[in-house]
């Protein structure tokens, strides 16, 4: 006759003796010294999976809310920067864009181009070379970056501001050739975070790129290098 137990027979015995099953799962479980009942327990890993999916959900909702802003501030940015218009009013009005959707004015904005235009608002003319030497591996010319910056770091990606950014978005500005960086910052250390989509960030430098190259620089095709 063979000694192997079967499940049949343990479920069986289970049926018989009920008690046993809780205190082989509080045995199992060694934190809990005996002191939880089965169904506590029960409740325990609940309230668990529970608090993930809030976790989870207001996760998705942050993301959410974040790219509804985006989408806001990219709708008008065509609305409004499509209209002929000097540059110094792009500027000026890229700033109201800016505090309008994302309530901020800590922006600037850097264009490629050794000769500057007067009275255009946070924006600096500078070479190429130069801005990359200023913010060495922060800037990348193929995609956009985003996450915490130090103080120093902060005053080369925002010359005009009076106050350190803990977090920013540095968008390169691609039209056919780099035309120029975009920097968007925020005193929160996770209002910009590398995890986050930059869909509508990568869409906002195409549209300003091509603004900028096709009609403010449309007759200095050499930008600085």
């Amino acid at each position: 006759m063979s000694d192997k137990v079967t499940y049949t027979q343990i479920q069986n015995y289970l049926k018989e003796n009920p008690g046993d099953l809780e205190r082989l799962v509080l045995e199992a479980i060694p934190e809990t010294k005996g002191a939880v009942s089965l169904s506590g327990h029960k409740l325990q890993l609940v309230s668990e999976k529970l608090a993930l999916a809030e976790q989870q959900i207001r996760e998705f909702i942050d993301v959410s809310t974040q790219n509804q802003t985006l989408f806001q501030l990219c709708h008008q940015l065509v609305q409004q920067l499509q209209k002929p218009q000097s540059i110094q009013a792009a500027t000026a009005r890229l700033g109201e864009i800016l505090k309008a959707t994302l309530d901020t004015r800590d922006y600037h904005l850097f264009i490629f181009r050794e000769a500057a235009e007067p009275d255009c608002t946070a924006t600096s003319f500078v070479s190429q070379a130069r801005f990359q030497t200023s913010v060495g591996g922060l800037f990348n010319p193929d995609k956009p970056i985003l996450g915490v910056v130090r103080a120093e770091e902060s005053k080369c990606l925002f010359p005009d501001l009076d106050h350190d950014i803990s977090s920013c978005a540095i968008i390169p500005l691609v039209s056919e050739d780099l035309v120029g960086a975009l920097t968007i910052g925020s005193q929160d250390s996770n209002g910009f975070h590398r995890d986050q989509d930059t869909l509508f960030i990568q869409f906002i430098g195409d549209f300003l790129a091509g603004l900028i190259k096709h009609r403010f620089l449309i007759d200095d095709p050499k930008q600085g290098d």
